[in-house]
């Protein structure tokens, strides 16, 4: 057998015959093979971990941080030099005094005698003045005589003319008389001319009076500014006076700080911000609303804005403030807007040991809440990169492309994306492949958490 074998390879025939039995065994083989069938089966459903998401009536809330402030600030400066003469005992950095309480006195002696001088001047150019109206009154009077006078003369001297005619008065008589009518005449016109200047220096007499008023009324604020008082209840921060120390005009005395209102100016993103304002009523930002003498705070609160206030790292110490006014322009260096706020009575609320009051500098959290609105909730760290996992009604997964979500503290709030009633996976899958089988597990725990989220959130 071995030996024909190894006659029919040496032959033509061999390499066609081999190629033919392969061929022939590769037929056999796929024609013999069963028929492939599609297994359901082949592609296992992935568990994950589901909550069922609602719609909610919540305040949109944004978080940011600023510095404490006082509202009202002073830097007292001398408004007249002198030497000090007194110091309150307690004008110390750091105490705390009430509103007009008499802080310093400078030296008031000159400013004392200026004030009895301008007094003096007062009187005196008021006595002119009198002086001067009954002068006038009288010169009325001494007119009204010289015209009667003037008329007698006139008279006296064409009667005297009459008799000169016929020789009954000397001509001398008659010279005489007309000396005295022309006497009469002149001082008729002198007591006009008299009774035309009097209202001129009545005139400058008052102007007179009104420059000693101004005077006196200097010499009395010069005077009044001698004593330096308090024009808050403040909190004194600095102080730069000493006793029998002699100051010039414009001389730092002390500083102080109103503590009644404190002011925190915190920074927020211009995202977060425009997140906020998308629930503001367009009508009330109208521009002639905005011109209307409505104050920014007034306008803020008219849109349901409000904030709270919390010692950064310490939630349980909160004040409620009031949204006051945004910063004319971006911080140079974070781009981010700043909006003002404020807290009144800070120290009227402190709870020793428990609460103390604001102080300047502390470094707050501020929470800025909007106008509630509805949103439906999911947890926020259901996000994944710009996207959310939603289990299909043939529980299938489909990835969400999220365009608006607004991020609130553990919770992701939406407007659109997502309805109520919608399933979210909150377990990690790798890979996540849109399309794939699910099995969804509710997780109980985590739904009573949402909860507990939202009711915070309201």
């Amino acid at each position: 057998m071995k030996a024909f074998v190894k006659d029919f390879l040496k032959t033509k025939f061999a390499l066609p015959a081999i190629i033919a039995a392969g061929i022939l065994l590769m037929v056999l083989i796929v024609k013999l093979q069963p028929q492939m069938k599609h297994d359901p089966q082949a592609r296992p459903s992935v568990s994950v971990n589901t909550v069922t998401v609602n719609e909610h009536t919540i305040r949109p809330a944004i978080t940011g941080f600023g510095t404490v402030e006082p509202d009202l600030t002073l830097q007292a400066k001398a408004e007249v030099s002198g030497r000090i003469t007194y110091i309150h005992p307690e004008l110390k950095t750091g105490e705390i005094l009430a509103k007009d309480t008499l802080l310093l006195r400078i030296d008031d002696r000159d400013y004392r005698l200026n004030l009895k001088q301008a007094e003096a001047d007062l009187l005196s150019s008021q006595a002119s003045l009198k002086e001067m109206e009954l002068t006038v009154e009288n010169n009325k009077l001494d007119l009204k005589l010289a015209n009667e006078k003037l008329k007698v003369r006139k008279k006296e001297l064409a009667r005297l003319e009459k008799l000169r005619k016929s020789g009954a008065v000397s001509l001398s008589t008659l010279d005489a008389e007309r000396q005295n009518m022309l006497q009469q005449q002149q001082e008729v016109q002198q007591l006009k001319n008299t009774q035309i200047t009097l209202p001129s220096d009545i005139e400058v007499l008052k102007a007179k009076i009104e420059i000693s008023k101004a005077q006196l009324e200097q010499s009395k604020r010069d005077l009044a500014r001698t004593e330096i008082r308090l024009p808050f209840h403040g909190r004194i921060s600095a102080v730069s006076a000493e006793q029998d120390q002699f100051v010039s005009t414009n001389t730092l005395l002390f500083e102080a700080y109103g503590i009644n209102k404190m002011i925190v100016n915190a920074q927020f993103s211009l995202q977060q911000f425009g997140q906020l304002a998308a629930g503001f009523d367009r009508a009330k930002l109208k521009y002639e609303n905005i011109l209307s003498g409505q104050t920014m705070s007034e306008l803020f609160a008219s849109l349901g804005l409000s904030a709270t206030i919390y010692t950064a790292g310490n939630k349980s110490l909160s004040w409620e403030a009031k949204v006051e006014r945004l910063s004319g322009n971006l911080d140079s260096k974070t781009r981010t807007l700043g909006v003002t706020v404020s807290v009144e009575g800070v120290y009227e609320k402190i709870d020793p040991g428990v609460k103390p009051p604001l102080l300047a500098g502390n470094y707050m959290q501020v929470d800025l809440h909007g106008a509630q609105k509805k949103f439906v909730a999911a947890p926020r760290f259901s996000l994944h990169q710009g996207q959310i996992y939603r289990v299909s009604e043939s529980n299938t997964l489909e990835r969400l492309n999220l365009d608006k979500v607004q991020l609130q503290g553990e919770l992701a709030l939406f407007t659109d994306t997502l309805k109520p009633g919608d399933r979210i996976v909150t377990s990690d899958i790798f890979p996540a492949v849109q399309g794939m089988n699910l099995s969804p597990v509710a997780d109980k725990a985590l739904q009573q958490q949402l909860d507990t989220w939202v009711r915070k959130a309201l």
